[in-house]
This record gives structure tokens, C-alpha cells and sequence, in this order.
């Protein structure tokens, strides 16, 4: 007569010889001898992507700070050539009226 295994004792059956008892981890089965091992594994790659990831939002914090710190400067470096540009045209007009009137006085 067939009889009805558990999923431990089918899981169990197919274990390696000697692997040890046996523990199912979200449906996938895992040894307990090499269990530390892997859970470390995991465990540590999952705190090395937290950290990159960490380290990649401020990273990008500082390039958007830096990015709009460049900004300003330039609208500023902007603003104060448009104050000398309209500073020279009106010396420009003066001096060409100052020429005009030299000019217009020596002949």
C-alpha cells in the first residue's frame, strides 16, 4: 500500500546522504549544515546593496547641490555681464556724442 509522505519526509528522502536535517525556507528547501553559510551570504549582500544604495543617494544629493550651485553661479556671472554689457553701451553713446561734438566744434 502506497502510503502518504509529508512534504518534510519527501523533501527529507531527497536529501543528500549525510547533509543533516532538513529546513524549508520560502518553499525552497535549505540544509541546516550549510545554512548559516548561505543565510550569512544573503544576508550580506542584501546589507551591501542597502549600503550602495545609501552611499548612492547621497552621492546623488551632492552632484544635484553641486549642479545647482553651478546654476546660480552662472545666472550671476549672466546678471553682471548684462550690467557691464548696458554699462559700455552707455559709455559708448557718450563717447561717440562727446566725438560728434568735438567734431562738430572744430570746423
Amino acid at each position: 500500500m502506497l502510503e502518504k509522505r509529508s512534504r518534510m519526509q519527501v523533501l527529507a528522502a531527497d536529501a543528500p546522504s549525510g547533509s543533516g536535517e532538513l529546513l524549508i525556507m520560502n518553499d525552497l528547501p535549505v540544509y541546516k549544515r550549510g545554512r548559516n553559510k548561505i543565510q550569512e551570504a544573503i544576508e550580506e549582500a542584501e546589507q551591501k546593496k542597502r549600503k550602495d544604495e545609501f552611499k548612492n543617494r547621497i552621492s546623488a544629493a551632492k552632484s544635484r547641490a553641486r549642479s545647482q550651485e553651478h546654476t546660480r553661479f552662472l545666472e550671476e556671472k549672466v546678471e553682471q555681464l548684462r550690467n557691464e554689457n548696458a554699462l559700455l553701451k552707455k559709455l559708448l553713446s557718450l563717447v561717440r556724442d562727446l566725438m560728434f561734438l568735438l567734431g562738430s566744434c572744430s570746423s
